[in-house]
């Protein structure tokens, strides 16, 4: 799996009520990478700190780890001590939902959820000048919170393209009937659904046909459309600058990096850098 890992609680519908605790991260194909579930009896300090001390057990220590979730006070408060070592980020769509209950104005919360979202400091830096322009309130709640846990560019950790908590939404979507029924019938569909899922990606992996899964297969696919309109001019045979439409970018191919940040910040080229790559296989 991502060191990226997902949390939050779903409330139970059964007879005596009660809130399941869901952590999940992505595997390399971008799938549902589900870890761990727990129950409890509502979301607060004992039960998050129950279930975060059971997920370091099962987890055990993980470097670069990082953490999304919603902007519970619980969630963040345990999540710092159980794992002093991780980076606890927010999911920009919650908080861009916050942004918009708060002061009533979608716009703002589409301009930040952009800079959150950017690579590049100088995009960040436009979309929090236009925020501020448009709404200074929405500007100082959004520094307030702390760029570091909703911004990409100012994340001290990577992310791999994860930005949301949508993969624990796509498991609780998946048991929104079973959380109806009893706890331990509960327990049991979802390890029959496991059993499931798990099977079927092993089958689907034996029959791989290219090295790269297949979402990062589709992801090259689409890079790979874009290097037909790129000019590609060699520094050295590791250094390229590359341009597209009046921008400039400069890729190292050895160092994997690329200024646009998406090579090192995803560890997966940015089509600059394929651009880059098919120029010098081209012409060595």
């Amino acid at each position: 799996m991502r060191p990226v890992i997902a949390v939050d609680g779903t409330h139970l519908k059964g007879r005596f009520g009660g809130t399941m605790f869901v952590a999940t991260a992505q595997d390399g194909n971008e799938q549902v990478y589900p870890i761990a579930f727990g129950y409890g009896d509502s979301e607060n300090n004992l039960s998050w700190e129950w279930f975060l001390e059971c997920l370091r057990g099962a987890l055990g220590h993980i470097d670069d780890l990082v953490f999304i979730s919603d902007r519970h006070a619980s969630i963040e408060a345990w999540i710092s001590k159980v794992f002093s070592y991780a980076t606890h980020t927010i999911c920009c769509w919650h908080f861009g939902e916050n942004m918009k209950k708060r002061f009533h104005r979608k716009d703002v919360a589409d301009i930040m959820d952009s800079a959150a979202r950017t690579y590049s400091e100088f995009n960040y830096n436009r979309h929090m000048k236009e925020l501020h322009r448009l709404h200074k309130g929405a500007f100082e709640y959004a520094i307030a919170a702390g760029p570091h846990k909703w911004s990409r560019i100012h994340c001290p950790q990577r992310k791999y393209r994860l930005m949301t908590t949508n993969v624990v939404e796509c498991i609780n979507s998946c048991l929104k009937f079973a959380r109806q029924l009893p706890m331990m019938t509960l327990a049991e569909f979802i390890r029959n659904m496991l059993q499931k899922w798990f099977h079927n990606r092993h089958a689907a992996a034996r029959s791989m046909r290219h090295q790269l899964t297949d979402a990062s297969h589709l992801v090259i696919l689409k890079r790979v459309e874009k290097c037909n309109y790129m000019t590609v001019n060699p520094v050295d045979w590791n250094i390229f600058s590359v341009k597209l439409k009046g921008n400039q970018w400069t890729v190292n191919l050895h160092l994997k990096t690329c200024t646009c940040n998406k090579f090192q910040m995803d560890h997966f080229p940015s089509s600059h850098a394929l651009a880059a790559a098919r120029y010098m296989r081209c012409y060595s």
